[in-house]
């Protein structure tokens, strides 16, 4: 595989759920690669269908759920295989070696994740178990290891100790060693730093960054907070409502933005310079999936809405050069 050839190649995916109302569309046909070794962060507000389409990635969706019949999920394997993880039984071993072995995942809330009746050690000796061939003993220093890779402090001691025993930082440092200790080639973030207070949110975002550099893995980084993109992502794509309204390499997105969605969430951004300033929050909430409008699901929220265009049809996916793509009415693309 060369260093241009994604290790995550995600086509067309759909995420729709059976429910009592009728088919919801969580996540509506989006496309998007990975590349090894690099990060791809994914943001939007709550409901756009972040979590949603990553956790597809490795099947980790409730019965109701179903995949569109167009969605591709290809996954270059650490034995350079290429898998369609789309086309895996969802209960069946080869699934199950995806999880963890391939793709590890680290959650907004540790303490969701971590049992409360089990010692970390416990649950590290078990995961490693599943997916290295290593006796309890080697497990349990392979543990001990990830834990003191990610700066966590005596961890001995914490091994024996149970999640309510540590600190939120500390909770979200020994998620994170727990996920890297199986090695994956992809570390799925989803809002790790949300429940952090400042000073540990900058910890974590300079301990992934470091850790990607030692280890080489790629990693798609879920939030809301396009300052926290900044620090950690190469490549942005930007979900509204179950698509992708904007994607480029974050430094363009960030300095440039092009759709009014993402100019909204960067202008309601706290001010550094004057902390006293007034936020400019983006009009409106996001609609629930079963009330999406009519056109661009956007519509309803943008400040550059044309009346008869916006709310007629949905638009294509154009480029603007340099990388970067956008769906808005408002851009005709570098081939028009």
């Amino acid at each position: 595989m060369t260093s241009q050839e994604p290790l995550l190649d995600v086509r067309d995916l759909e995420v729709s759920f059976k429910t009592d109302e009728g088919r919801l569309v969580a996540v509506n046909g989006i496309s998007f690669g990975v590349p090894k070794g690099k990060t791809l962060g994914i943001v939007g507000e709550s409901g756009s269908g972040k979590s949603v389409a990553t956790r597809a990635l490795m099947q980790l969706l409730p019965s109701n759920a179903k995949l569109g019949a167009a969605s591709r999920i290809r996954l270059t394997n650490k034995a350079g295989e290429v898998i369609d993880v789309d086309a895996l039984p969802r209960d069946g071993k080869a699934i199950q070696r995806i999880r963890g072995g391939e793709i590890s995942m680290i959650f907004q809330e540790p303490m969701a994740s971590l049992s409360p009746v089990w010692t970390i050690g416990n649950q590290f000796i078990e995961v490693i178990r599943l997916h290295r061939k290593a006796d309890a003993a080697e497990a349990r220093e392979i543990a001990i290891g990830a834990l003191e890779r990610v700066g966590v402090s005596n961890p001995v001691v914490r091994l024996s100790q149970y999640s309510h025993e540590l600190s939120g930082g500390m909770r979200q440092r020994a998620m994170i060693a727990m996920a890297l200790a199986t090695n994956p080639s992809l570390l799925i973030a989803d809002e790790p730093t949300t429940a952090l207070d400042v000073t540990i949110q900058a910890q974590v975002i300079a301990l992934m960054n470091e850790l990607q550099q030692d280890l080489g893995m790629s990693i798609i980084f879920i939030t809301h907070d396009m300052g926290v993109i900044a620090h950690v992502a190469a490549e942005v794509a930007v979900m509204y409502l179950g698509k992708i309204v904007e994607r480029g390499p974050t430094e363009k997105v960030i300095h440039d933005p092009q759709h009014p969605y993402t100019r909204g969430l960067l202008a309601a951004l706290p001010d550094t310079e004057n902390p006293r300033a007034r936020l400019t929050p983006i009009p409106g909430d996001i609609p629930a999936p079963m009330e999406r409008p009519a056109g661009c699901p956007f519509h309803p929220r943008c400040a550059s809405f044309m009346a008869g265009v916006c709310n007629h049809a949905a638009p294509a996916e154009v480029s603007l050069g340099g990388g970067v793509a956008v769906s808005c009415f408002l851009f005709k693309g570098v081939d028009a």
